[in-house]
């Protein structure tokens, strides 16, 4: 019987970094100095990786923590404008480089490991922003005057569009802790049209998750959270840290070290039941309204202003 190994990957370009680890241990390499590190929240960066396809460099993913690290050459030049959730990590950070054959498992792994070529700052950028925008944006022949014209068009960020009647809607009833399917129930449409909604109010603010959703519509007063009778918990600033983080008001990093981890998961989890929330959207829809998260409030709750 033939026993079949895993093919090492074909190192080019990189060839094998300095920074990779001899040992068959997790070690940790600085950022800004070893490498340029983008962390991105995983909900965000699926499509991103997908977009990319073989023009991609190292990247490693950790599903405890739901973030994911790109990695680029440390003299990387670097857009401003990132979406929300996403950030350049500051050089100097330390971050965990894996063995090149751990390629999975929850904590950090490779989703992409080093030789397979390197990550275009700016590829990487269209494709956080929009990834449809990557193949759209590609360089078009010189010959091709018309099409360069549409590719640059097409590479620069959309024009932001104001939120729909439905779109408020779905957003009013997500904040409330209601289901895909309960908001359906309640304005009458089938769930997909609902999921897509979602989907556009997360792309309009670069809000990769339920929760940031949650947040971008009440810091930009497009709904009003959902008044409560309960009062608010007294709740320890490490549990404010954790909403913030939650609602992308702060960073991973805000974090005690302790909840860097899947424990963050499991605050988030104790913080719903002692809240009363329902789902993660209502939990700051809730803080929002006990003013636990000031830049959440509107200034003039019931009266929405459209960008």
């Amino acid at each position: 019987m033939t026993t079949r190994t895993r093919p090492r990957p074909v190192l080019s370009r990189w060839d094998m970094p300095h920074w990779m680890p001899d040992s068959s241990q997790t070690l940790p390499a600085r950022c800004g100095e070893d490498f340029t590190a983008i962390r991105v929240p995983a909900d965000l960066a699926r499509p991103a990786l997908t977009a990319l396809g073989p023009r991609t460099g190292p990247v490693l993913a950790n599903k405890t923590t739901r973030t994911w690290h790109f990695l680029l050459p440390s003299n990387s030049v670097l857009p401003d404008d990132w979406p929300h959730g996403v950030r350049v990590m500051p050089k100097g950070r330390s971050i965990g480089i894996p063995p090149l054959t751990t390629t999975g498992g929850l904590d950090v792994h490779w989703a992409v490991p080093p030789g397979r070529g390197i990550t275009s700052p700016a590829d990487l950028h269209r494709a956080l922003h929009d990834p449809r925008l990557l193949t759209a944006g590609d360089a078009p022949s010189p010959a091709d005057p018309p099409a360069a014209a549409a590719a640059v068009r097409a590479a620069a960020p959309p024009t932001p569009r104001p939120l729909t009647p439905a779109q408020r809607d779905v957003g009013r009833l997500l904040l409330t802790g209601a289901s895909d399917a309960q908001i359906a129930e309640e304005l009458g449409l089938p769930v997909g049209i609902v999921r897509r909604h979602l989907t556009s109010i997360g792309r309009r603010f670069g809000a990769p998750t339920a929760a940031r959703r949650a947040a971008a519509l009440l810091a930009g007063g497009h709904v009003s959270p959902p008044p409560v009778s309960m009062l608010a918990p007294d709740l320890s600033e490490t549990d404010l840290i954790v909403l913030r983080v939650l609602a992308g008001l702060a960073t991973e990093d805000d974090l005690p070290e302790d909840l860097r981890t899947g424990l963050f998961l499991d605050r988030v989890d104790e913080l719903r039941e002692r809240c009363g929330a329902r789902t993660d959207p209502h939990l700051i829809a809730l803080a929002a309204f006990w003013e636990l998260l000031p830049s959440l409030v509107h200034p003039a709750p019931g009266k929405e202003q459209l960008p």
